[in-house]
C-alpha cells in the first residue's frame, strides 16, 4: 500500500506541473461523490409508508398526529410535511407551498451535482495541457540540440508528457458515470415528488368537496329550510 502511494507520487512529479491541479481536483470530486452517495442513501423512502402517511393526514386531520419521524426522513416526506401544517387552508395555498417545497429539495438534491459537471469536464483539458506543455518542451530540447538527440531522451519526454492526458481521463470517466447516476436519482425522485405532492392534493380536494356537500342546504330534511327549521326552533 505505501509502494503504491509512493509510485502515485512519483508519477505526478514526472508528469509535470499539471498533475496537481488534477491530483487536486479528484480530492473534491471524491469528497462530492461520497457526500451525495450518503446523501441519496437517507433519501430513500418506501412508497407504502408515503400514502399511509397521506392517509392520516387527511383522516386525522391533525398535523400533529403524525409521527416526526416520518416526516423528515425523506424529501416527500417533508414535503408531505409542509401539506399537513397547512391542510385547514385553501387548495391554491397548499399547491403554491408544496411546489415551492418541492423546488427546494430539488435544489438540495442537485447540490454539488455543478461541480462535479466542472471537474468531468475540466480534467481532460487540464490533462491534455499538461501534454502540450511536455511536448514543448521535448521538443525544445530536440531545437536546442539541433536534431542530434537520443531518440531514447526523446521517447521518455513524450511518455510523461502523455502522464497528464492519461491522469485526466483516468479521473473524468469515473466522475462522469457517478454524475449519470446521481441525475438519474434526482429525476426519479423528482419524479415522485410530484406524484405524491399531487396525490396528497387530490385527498385534499375531495376530503373539502365531501365536507362542503356535508354542510350543504340540500342535506336537510325534504320540503324543510333552514329558515323554516330556525323558526319551528
Amino acid at each position: 500500500m505505501i509502494e503504491t502511494f509512493w509510485s502515485g507520487i512519483e508519477l505526478m512529479g514526472k508528469g509535470g506541473i499539471m498533475m496537481y491541479p488534477i491530483f487536486l481536483a479528484s480530492i473534491i470530486a471524491f469528497a462530492i461523490i461520497i457526500e451525495r452517495m450518503i446523501f441519496f442513501k437517507k433519501c430513500k423512502e418506501n412508497p407504502d409508508e408515503i400514502l399511509k402517511t397521506i392517509k392520516d393526514l387527511i383522516n386525522n386531520k391533525n398535523p400533529t398526529s403524525v409521527d416526526s419521524s416520518q416526516k423528515n426522513t425523506g424529501p416527500v416526506s417533508r414535503m408531505l410535511a409542509v401539506g399537513s401544517q397547512a391542510q385547514k387552508e385553501p387548495l391554491w395555498i397548499i399547491e403554491e407551498k408544496l411546489a415551492v417545497n418541492g423546488r427546494e429539495e430539488i435544489q438540495g438534491l442537485r447540490k454539488n451535482l455543478r461541480g462535479l459537471e466542472v471537474i468531468a469536464t475540466i480534467s481532460p483539458l487540464m490533462g491534455l495541457l499538461g501534454t502540450v506543455m511536455g511536448m514543448v518542451k521535448a521538443f525544445n530540447k530536440v531545437a536546442q540540440y539541433k536534431g542530434q538527440v537520443d531518440p531514447s531522451l526523446l521517447a521518455g519526454g513524450i511518455w510523461e508528457a502523455l502522464l497528464t492526458t492519461a491522469a485526466g481521463l483516468a479521473i473524468a470517466i469515473p466522475i462522469v458515470i457517478m454524475l449519470n447516476y446521481f441525475e438519474r436519482t434526482v429525476e426519479s425522485i423528482t419524479i415522485l415528488l410530484e406524484k405524491y405532492g399531487q396525490c396528497l392534493i387530490h385527498h385534499l380536494h375531495e376530503e373539502q368537496g365531501e365536507t362542503k356537500k356535508g354542510n350543504s342546504p340540500s342535506n336537510a330534511k325534504p320540503g324543510t329550510s333552514p329558515e323554516l327549521t330556525e323558526q319551528r326552533v
